[in-house]
């Protein structure tokens, strides 16, 4: 199961980097639960994912980049690179649009019925906030 799983994984950033938010019904199962850095802003359900990428694409024009991927039972690890260019205001700020970014990130999805079912995330968003220009450098 694990190459089926890590295909899985790369099909699912390959949707995300191309915007691609009809590829994902294929991959994602439609009670999909996407925890972030905070579950402020879980992502609950297939629709939600797919407006939560339709967002981030119109908003960073940002690719992934995977650098590892581990699979094991029915979960799968992977560690990317997240780079782009900030394309509306970050934070209410205009001079942050066309920074460009490039942070580094690490997800653990759950495999269930073939689909991907939950994900936990967490990426560099201090990187990102102090690269787009949005918070000053320390």
């Amino acid at each position: 199961m694990s190459k089926q799983t890590k295909d899985l994984a790369r099909r699912f950033y390959e949707a995300y980097s191309a915007g691609d938010t009809n590829a994902l019904e294929a991959i994602v199962s439609p009670d999909f639960v996407g925890h972030q850095n905070s579950d402020l802003n879980a992502i609950a359900g297939l629709d939600a994912l797919k407006r939560h990428v339709a967002s981030a694409k119109s908003s960073m024009n940002n690719v992934y980049t995977i650098e590892d991927i581990i699979a094991e039972g029915d979960k799968v690890v992977v560690r990317y690179v997240m780079e782009g260019k900030i394309a509306q205001p970050l934070l209410n700020n205009p001079s942050t649009v066309g920074k460009p970014f490039k942070v580094r990130g690490c997800a653990i999805f759950r495999v269930a019925d073939g689909k991907l079912a939950e994900r936990w995330m967490t990426v560099d968003q201090f990187g990102w906030l102090r690269q787009s220009g949005a918070v000053p450098n320390a």
